[in-house]
């Protein structure tokens, strides 16, 4: 669970490179690579020079590659940006454009969907001067923050950072010494370190435990590549797995793969679809900036088909073989995309149409009861680590515990570090969109008119959604008049399934094991073919 779906889910693992001196030289290339230990997250090629910068990024998981192409002031202004994004190993699945061109402090933004076709006419829309525009994990947004820092020329600057048509978030850019310096965005801290020209030589990320290495273009890191992702069952399963497609009424297209146990012919299956959290997640609902093995959704479902369940679990719009559907959907319109799914599965001459559940996770959680209320053949459903409160509850309890936790922030200045991402949450939950929905949501409206049968499952030690929460839900379903509702918590268990004494997100990066609890997957496995 995180303050933003898209642009601030993944900001803890935000990296950063330090500006050259703005005179005028030789185009600087080299490669900035991303790792959590030996593994490597995500490789981008970056030229800049002669008010130009390039570049071209691929991420590991979701397989997704970004590039752009920046047109610069002499003060690292932004007066052109072109923009392309795609997925899959080449960059030109679900692939979209757009363009953005600044005049003072106005800016033209064109869109363009998938496959291009027309997207939204030119949006206009104020635009701070010297914004520069931010990308997940990209050394190239945070080379120029720094640069445009260096011409502004004081020890602190915040520097406005472009995370989607007329949305900013602030990035406070403080040197800490001759050859360091710290980025504070949305109160997650990253340490720089730099020559004695201000040119970047690596970065750590204290609360993901993540570290970035600039490389020479010619050294093996920069020839490194993602490797497509495998969804096939395992040897020796007792089940297959099939990659299936799933259309939406909205027009949005949703890749995934179906789990189908071995069962005799004509027989019809029960079966669950699984619902990711918050952020952009690929169908395993991997978690790569801290293990690659981290990939709970398959877990269950190797569990829930090996006792007989066929599970559908899916990419979310925009990653994968998924479309991306119009920037401002919200929970309730991936609610409508986990119907369509449900509408697939009850078509299937394998499945069993009156035997159908949902389990879901973080944000899946509340996306769950949305669709429970409005389908009563739902036999069962499966909340973990649901949230009980709104979103700017869960939002602000998250910031401030990770800042009270973060050393590098001293604790007199900590109360003004969540000021500021006070300030920025505010303005990116301004516009219509998910972070909107998300932050006024209130979970318990719906809870208390589910009817169908629910497991709750929750982490003693998850702190991002605190434990009460599953208590509070739990009650309010109750008291709606369900009969069926059962509670299960698990000592020792965190946010994301995994066993953690502490359950602090920072710690994430540092657990010795990434295997989800066996007893919470025998306890879902037992409840879903106990109530399907």
């Amino acid at each position: 669970m995180t303050v933003s779906r898209c642009s601030i889910a993944l900001l803890g693992a935000v990296l950063v490179s330090l500006a050259l001196p703005v005179s005028a030289q030789q185009p600087d290339r080299a490669v900035f690579l991303v790792r959590l230990g030996n593994d490597t997250l995500a490789a981008e090629v970056v030229t800049i020079g002669n008010g130009r910068a390039e570049g071209d990024m691929r991420y590991r998981s979701p397989l997704l590659r970004v590039r752009r192409v920046f047109a610069l002031s002499p003060t690292f202004e932004l007066e052109h940006l072109d923009f392309t994004s795609g997925y899959g190993p080449s960059g030109d699945s679900a692939m979209t454009r757009s363009a953005i061109t600044v005049r003072g402090d106005t800016a033209d933004f064109r869109g363009e969907m998938p496959g291009g076709t027309a997207g939204s006419p030119v949006q206009r829309f104020g635009l701070p001067r010297g914004t520069v525009h931010f990308v997940n994990v990209s050394g190239l947004t945070l080379e120029l923050v720094l640069r445009r820092a260096r011409v502004v020329g004081t020890d602190s600057v915040t520097v406005p950072l472009l995370v989607g048509p007329g949305r900013t978030l602030p990035a406070l850019v403080t040197r800490a010494g001759p050859d360091s310096a710290v980025i504070t965005l949305a109160g997650v801290s990253i340490r720089a370190r730099t020559d004695v020209v201000g040119r970047f030589l690596g970065a750590v990320i204290p609360s993901q435990g993540a570290y970035v290495d600039r490389v020479a273009m010619d050294s093996p890191g920069a020839r490194w590549a993602p490797v497509v992702v495998n969804y096939d069952a395992p040897p020796g399963a007792p089940y297959v797995a099939e990659a299936v497609t799933v259309q939406t009424p909205a027009g949005v297209t949703l890749a995934g793969t179906l789990t189908i146990p071995a069962h005799r012919a004509g027989a019809r299956l029960p079966a669950v679809v699984l619902i990711t959290g918050s952020g952009p997640q690929d169908r395993d609902e991997a978690v790569p900036s801290y293990s690659h093995s981290l990939r709970p959704f398959r877990e269950i479902a190797d569990t829930l088909s090996r006792r007989g369940i066929a599970v559908l679990r899916l990419d979310d719009r925009g990653v994968g073989g998924s479309s991306q559907g119009p920037p401002t959907a919200t929970s309730a319109d991936y609610a409508d995309d986990i119907r369509a799914a449900l509408a697939w599965a009850r078509a299937r001459p394998d499945i069993d149409p009156a035997r159908l559940g949902l389990v879901g996770h973080s944000e899946g959680g509340i996306i769950a009861p949305m669709i429970a209320v409005t389908d009563p053949a739902l036999r069962a459903m499966v909340l973990v680590a649901a949230q009980a409160k709104t979103g700017r509850e869960i939002s602000a309890f998250q910031r401030r515990h990770a800042i009270e936790r973060d050393a590098s922030i001293p604790a007199p200045k900590r109360d003004s570090v969540f000021a500021e991402s006070e300030k920025a949450v505010q303005a990116a939950s301004s516009a219509p969109g998910w972070i909107n929905f998300f932050m006024n949501y209130d979970p318990l409206i719906a809870a208390r008119r589910v009817r169908t049968p629910t497991l709750v499952l929750q982490g003693e030690t998850d702190t991002q959604v605190t434990p009460e929460q599953a208590g509070t839900l739990a009650t309010a379903m109750r008291a709606g008049g369900n009969r069926r509702v059962t509670l299960r918590t698990f000592p020792r268990m965190n946010h994301l399934m995994l066993d953690d004494p502490s359950g602090d997100s920072g710690g994430y990066g540092k657990l010795p094991s990434y295997a989800v609890r066996r007893d919470f997957l025998g306890v879902l496995a037992d409840w879903l073919a106990s109530t399907l």
